[in-house]
């Protein structure tokens, strides 16, 4: 058994960044007796982690994990979770410039040390937007979670079971009706399959695209069979954690600035786009909270 500590860059609560691991990420995170658990593939790996934390002056995760682990492994393990929990940001310039809008600054501060949470890799997260597409948030969850236990590979820890997420070599293999026999549209489970199998054969290199800018990054993706625009943005948000992201056509962000500002009707895109300049450098966490926001106030 080994415990590892990682202290983040202050501001930051991990109370109200797990809240929402605990309540939306149930296909990934299992809580239980006061700590989050998931399975990560660490230096391709499986490996069950128990997260706990305390808040305060000087918040600290610990990461609790089952064995013994190589040096290799526990510093790629602290670089992943601290990349997952976005530890390094500094969010005290964006709280500082988000109290010039009277409307959102009292949206911020109740959230105050909220910060993304990253999907472990590029490559889960692509695959979990791609099943999301067009769906319900339940039912995206539930062919998440089948795609998982179908895929992936299950491991043991404390007499629990765990799911791991697949690695594009195991989705490689699968064909388009195991995924058909899950609920997936063929659309759907060719965009998956194929994709893994590009990433599998070198013709896509993910990790490579993380030098590009937003809109480089938008366009090689959406060179992709399955790929839009809305797909690449979540990619860029919450696999990548780019900070000044403005998804101007999201439905959800469009109802919240509604309901913020007492529009009498929904935004357009443009709208967003001129609301949304005074949000840089910060527009994804401007987004990312009004989200959480509009979570809160159905």
């Amino acid at each position: 058994m080994e415990t590892l500590e990682l202290h983040p860059v202050w501001p930051y609560s991990f109370q109200q960044t797990g809240k929402r691991l605990i309540h939306f990420e149930k296909t990934a995170y299992r809580y239980q007796n006061g700590m989050l658990y998931r399975a990560l593939r660490i230096n391709q790996k499986p490996l069950v982690v128990g997260f706990s934390w305390e808040d305060g002056q000087e918040p600290v995760m610990k990461l609790h994990v089952d064995r013994d682990l190589s040096d290799r492994d526990r510093d790629k393990l602290k670089k992943t979770v601290r990349q997952m929990f976005t530890m390094d940001v500094n969010l005290a310039p964006f709280y500082e410039q988000m109290k010039k809008d009277n409307r959102l600054a009292p949206i911020i501060e109740e959230r105050r040390g909220l910060h993304m949470v990253l999907d472990s890799d590029l490559y889960e997260c692509l695959m979990k937007t791609i099943i999301g597409q067009q769906l319900n948030v339940s039912f995206a969850a539930k062919l998440v979670d089948r795609f998982v236990k179908v895929a992936g590979d299950t491991i043991e820890s404390q007499g629990e079971q765990y799911s791991v997420f697949p690695s594009p070599e195991q989705v490689a293999m699968l064909q388009y009706e195991d995924l058909q026999a899950l609920q997936f549209n063929r659309r759907k489970a060719e965009y998956i399959i194929d994709i893994s199998r590009k990433v599998v054969e070198g013709t896509l290199n993910l990790e490579s695209l993380v030098r590009l800018d937003d809109e480089e990054f938008i366009q090689k993706l959406c060179a992709l069979r399955g790929v839009g625009r809305w797909t690449a943005e979540c990619l860029l948000l919450f696999g990548m954690g780019r900070q000044n992201l403005l998804p101007a056509a999201d439905i959800g962000l469009r109802n919240a600035l509604q309901k913020v500002y007492a529009l009498p009707a929904q935004p357009s895109e443009d709208e967003v786009r001129k609301t949304g300049q005074a949000w840089s450098p910060w527009s994804s966490y401007v987004t990312f909270y009004l989200w959480d926001y509009l979570t809160e106030t159905k």
